[in-house]
């Protein structure tokens, strides 16, 4: 009994030698144990959106639609066009009660731009009358008599139209009735003549007078 059991392990130890020489040494000549492969590997899922239903378009009307020419444009040009002359910006002086003056999207003053406003318009001279008293004679000068008309013996009056200014000072003179030798004599001495100022509702305005200048011969 003895000797069969120490044959049977003899036998067993000789089995695990045989496999050792045969699966383990050729696996150490190897450098290393192959390694053991992963269980679970790792494999990319592409997750896709669920397709939504498409809407449907509009109908597009049978007429076509104008083209708005104003703003950029959604093709490129098959060909190149020269540009004509650049013209200057249209400007729109817009001129309010206040007087202010401008152009589009902008507002300034006439004090901002320095533009002097025009003077006022004169006023028209009038005759005496009414609440227009008549001025007075303040500075006379006397007619030089023209040696001319004294060697012809003329003699009479000269009646012109004076524009007295609302100073006083005569701005212009004209005739009326005339004597040709004695018109310039007489025109020469009325533009040297001044009247007190005259005014109307206190305001001094010009005033237009028929005066006389007589030319008499010496005895």
């Amino acid at each position: 009994m003895a000797r069969q059991v120490q044959t049977v392990l003899v036998s067993m130890l000789l089995h695990i030698i045989g496999v050792f020489l045969i699966v383990v040494i050729p696996l150490l000549a190897m450098d290393g144990l192959p390694g053991i492969p992963s269980m679970t590997r790792y494999v990319p899922v592409e997750l896709k959106t669920p397709e939504m239903p498409a809407e449907p378009r509009p109908a597009v009307a049978s007429a076509q639609a104008p083209v708005d020419v104003s703003g950029p444009p959604t093709e490129a040009p098959t060909e190149i066009t020269p540009e004509g002359p650049e013209r200057p910006p249209a400007i729109a002086a817009i001129a309010g009660v206040d007087g202010a003056v401008g152009v589009p999207g902008t507002a300034r003053s006439l004090d901002s731009m320095n533009v002097t406003p025009p003077p006022p318009k004169p006023a028209d001279p009038v005759r005496p009358g009414g609440q227009v008293k008549e001025p007075k004679r303040v500075t006379y000068v006397p007619p030089i008599y023209p040696s001319i008309a004294i060697a012809a013996r003329v003699s009479g009056i000269v009646i012109i139209d004076a524009v007295i200014g609302a100073d006083g000072a005569v701005r212009d003179a004209r005739v009326l009735r005339s004597i040709p030798l004695l018109d310039d004599a007489a025109l020469t001495a009325v533009r040297q003549w001044r009247y007190t100022p005259t005014t109307l509702n206190g305001i001094p305005v010009p005033v237009v007078m028929t005066v006389t200048v007589r030319f008499e011969l010496g005895g």
